[in-house]
């Protein structure tokens, strides 16, 4: 079998096939991490925490895109055998067209769906982590065995593995009707392949087509996190330490700022991290450290040197790095319901803070500076008066790393300050693209280092700029006449202020500019539509185009479908295209092809 279901038999199987590589030709595992997200950092620091107690020899090479892997691939000789292990991405790509002949694929990925050919019995060359409870308890649920469909797709095996990825534009037609009548969501009951086999005559090839349409016709979505699967695997051998706890509490809450998984499945992977902090010695009785004696006999309560506390966090942008007003003003959750880019709105935040009884000047004092008594004073005072304005999710349970007395760093505040760092390349650089990319990536990677706090506070305050930078073009956005343009399935927006575009010309930046804009035109009543951006990108005289369809929500039927209708509509105009990054819905093209791209993308959907 190539799917497997847990951590720990997949771990085997690479540790055999990584031996059996290195007795045959010397070489070592061959890691390939995605360089797009915090998860797979943490999913790769801690996996090597692992290899390095098992004593296997590994090189590890950030990739950007699959045509970069597909380079780096492409320069080892074609006879070695090489065992590679791929870090969030791959599961949605057939690796047959990638991979050199005589290697070997291990896939720990949290993009969905995964790739049938990659699943398939048949196909030994490619071993995926995916678990039935994965599985089942993904936002999207299938209701048919994938297992069982993977094994069918042999019978079409000569295909264009891409093929499977286009539907026609009259299946998406349904696939919208069929969307929109269900607005109830609710999990549908999987049935088997046997079943479907009368509905199709009996015939088996075309009883596949129609199923392996419906798979890939719902679009993308994710799975749960490679940093909290690594830490299953870390658990299950024995070798989980508080540093890897530590780092499946940032992988999860990666994945939740990002707004990549349901409310309902982060408040369960939630309470499951919760039991292992509470089993791992983090919370002593009295939250203040062991009771110690001095050699004069006298006893004093001494911190942990670092520990893991869990906690309701407020739903305000590294607030432990700014001021709790400009944290306020510019957090997404905050900013769209008050609409602080207005006049009116920023009289209503001065407003709420004095009913609050928080001094204006002391508020905008740096946080770690600001009064205690107003701090012990916020959660109270937020409960009491933020519903009325709305604002009836402010806090969230969230994850703190503890150093001592001295400070402490949430789960929320790493991913922002790292994922800036990923995406922060320097414009003027002569370096490729995927050469910066690999340079950012090992910025980011020691960033989570407790020893490097330093880098990690510098990719908070790029995390910082690009914020104020989304509530600039946001705004923006907002109050211009014309500026958002509507389609009938979808909204879409161009972004080309100089200023700004440095800085949000990034998947990621881009991502949450999107989320802001649909949040904020929520508010305003706005019917919700799926929303796509074009902003100027790195490359001069290119665009990159981000589709997003909203926040995941338990029982959706339907996942990001921009991915398919991307690819269609850019080859359907002639335009020269890169959609090789790792999220379908991402895609790069020449400037003077954006307008003919969406008039085509507008006839399609």
């Amino acid at each position: 079998m190539v799917r497997e279901l847990r951590a720990d038999s997949f771990y085997a199987r690479l540790r055999a096939a990584a031996a059996a590589a290195a007795a045959a030709a010397s070489s070592p595992l061959l890691i390939l991490p995605s360089a797009a997200d915090a998860d797979s950092l943490c999913a790769l620091k801690a996996l090597a925490h692992v290899l390095s107690a098992d004593s296997i020899r590994f090189s590890i090479y950030p990739v950007a895109s699959a045509a970069a892997a597909a380079t780096l691939l492409a320069s080892f000789s074609a006879s070695q055998p090489l065992c590679l292990l791929l870090i969030n991405w791959g599961a949605h790509r057939d690796l047959r067209g990638i991979l050199p002949p005589a290697s070997t694929a291990f896939v720990v990925d949290s993009h969905r769906p995964v790739h049938l050919h990659n699943l398939a019995a048949a196909n030994d060359r490619v071993v995926v982590l995916f678990s039935t409870d994965d599985e089942h308890t993904a936002d999207l649920s299938y209701d048919f065995d994938v297992s069982a469909l993977a094994n069918a797709s042999d019978l079409t095996a000569d295909g264009d593995a891409d093929e499977h990825l286009r539907v026609s534009e009259e299946d998406e037609d349904s696939d919208a009707s069929d969307s929109d009548s269900d607005a109830e969501g609710g999990r549908r009951k999987r049935r088997r392949l046997s079943d479907d086999g009368e509905e199709a005559d009996g015939d088996p090839e075309r009883l596949f087509g129609k199923l392996r349409r419906e798979y890939y016709r719902l679009g993308t979505f994710h799975g749960k996190p490679s940093g909290c699967l690594m830490y299953e695997l870390a658990h299950a051998l024995r070798r989980n330490t508080n540093e890897l706890l530590w780092l499946a509490c940032v992988s999860l809450t990666d994945q939740f700022v990002h707004e990549r998984i349901t409310n309902e499945r982060y408040q369960a992977a939630v309470m499951e991290l919760e039991q292992h902090i509470n089993g791992s010695g983090n919370l002593d009785p009295s939250g203040l450290g062991s009771v110690v004696t001095l050699k004069d006999g006298t006893k004093i309560r001494a911190p942990e040197a670092s520990r893991i506390a869990y906690e309701d966090e407020p739903r305000l942008m590294l607030l432990r790095e700014w001021s709790l007003f400009d944290s306020m003003l510019c957090s997404s959750y905050v900013a769209t319901k008050l609409k602080t880019w207005s006049d009116n709105g920023l009289k209503k935040l001065k407003l709420l803070l004095a009913r609050m009884g928080f001094p204006l000047a002391d508020c905008q004092k740096r946080f770690q500076y600001m009064s205690m008594e107003v701090k012990r004073k916020m959660r109270d005072e937020f409960d009491r008066f933020l519903p009325e304005y709305g604002l009836t999710e402010f806090y969230y349970r969230s994850f703190l790393r503890v150093h001592g007395y001295r400070s402490k760093v949430s789960a929320a505040d790493v991913v922002y300050g790292v994922t800036a760092l990923l995406e922060s390349l320097n414009a003027e650089s002569k370096d490729s693209k995927e050469s910066c990319a690999a340079e950012q990536f090992w910025v980011a990677y020691s960033a989570l280092s407790l020893s490097n706090v330093d880098q990690l506070r510098k990719g908070m305050q790029s995390a910082i700029e690009i914020q104020m930078a989304i509530l600039r073009q946001g705004s923006s956005a907002i109050t211009k006449s014309g500026f958002i343009r509507s389609a009938k399935k979808f909204r879409w927006v161009k972004l080309d202020d100089p200023v700004d575009t440095a800085k949000l010309c990034h998947p990621q930046a881009l991502t949450k500019f999107c989320f802001f804009l649909m949040d904020a035109l929520k508010e305003r009543g706005a019917r919700m539509k799926p929303l796509i951006c074009a902003c100027l990108a790195r490359e001069p005289e290119k665009v990159l185009v981000i589709g997003v369809c909203g926040k995941p929500r338990l029982g959706a039927v339907q996942g990001n479908a921009f991915g398919n209708a991307f690819r269609s509509a850019a080859e359907e105009i002639g335009a020269d295209y890169f959609h090789d990054m790792f999220e379908s819905s991402w895609i790069v093209l020449d400037v003077v092809a954006v307008s003919s791209f969406m008039i085509r993308l507008t006839e399609k959907l």
